[in-house]
């Protein structure tokens, strides 16, 4: 799958893609708003796989894509639209940014893309998205493209490979499908 957009293009992961993902993966502004460590080389290597797993399932419900500049191809992060199953109504949204390029509306871009992906391609009918609270651009970028939010989640201690850490404070969002046309027809007009 490929999706362009003004600037952008949302493009399938290639192995290529490691090293720039890891590169940003380990910078400290995108790790303030994370309870873990910086990720090795290898948790990238296994990500990228993953991403390109899913591009190859048949049906596909996991769509994570490279955002890349159009102009160049660098790539700039990834977002990506995930639902349990074809028949799901319901999908969550996920992206991440090099802080390199944070505040220019590349993220906004590739979100918009990616909820068109789900609303119209896939036909949900809400898309859900969480966001650490301390994290105020993707707050607002969630506010902006139409999100309510509808949870609150407290910090709490963290389970698994990082038990000795504590995740931050985060909030649930949901885009229901007539608010995304309402806001959509809007943002083109």
């Amino acid at each position: 799958m490929e999706k362009l957009t003004e600037r952008l293009l949302l493009r399938e992961f290639t192995k290529q893609d490691v090293d720039a993902i890891a590169e940003f993966r380990r910078d400290p502004r995108y790790l303030e708003y994370y309870y873990r460590p910086a990720y090795t080389r290898e948790e990238c290597v296994r990500f990228v796989d993953t991403c390109i797993a899913w591009s190859k399932e048949s049906p596909r419900c996991k769509f994570q894509l490279a955002i890349t500049d159009r102009s160049n191809g660098i790539l700039l992060g990834n977002c990506g639209i995930r639902t349990e199953s074809i028949e799901s109504q319901r999908g969550d949204i996920g992206y991440e940014l090099s802080p390199i390029y944070w505040g220019q509306g590349f993220a906004s871009e590739a979100v918009r893309s990616i909820l068109q992906v789900g609303f119209e391609d896939l036909d949900l009918d809400e898309i859900e998205a969480r966001c650490v609270v301390a994290n105020k651009r993707s707050v607002r970028l969630l506010y902006r493209l139409g999100f309510e939010e509808i949870e609150h989640v407290p910090p709490r201690p963290s389970r698994g490979e990082f038990v000795d850490r504590q995740l931050p404070e985060r909030s649930v969002f949901l885009l229901r499908r007539d608010k995304w046309t309402h806001c959509y027809r809007r943002m083109i007009s």
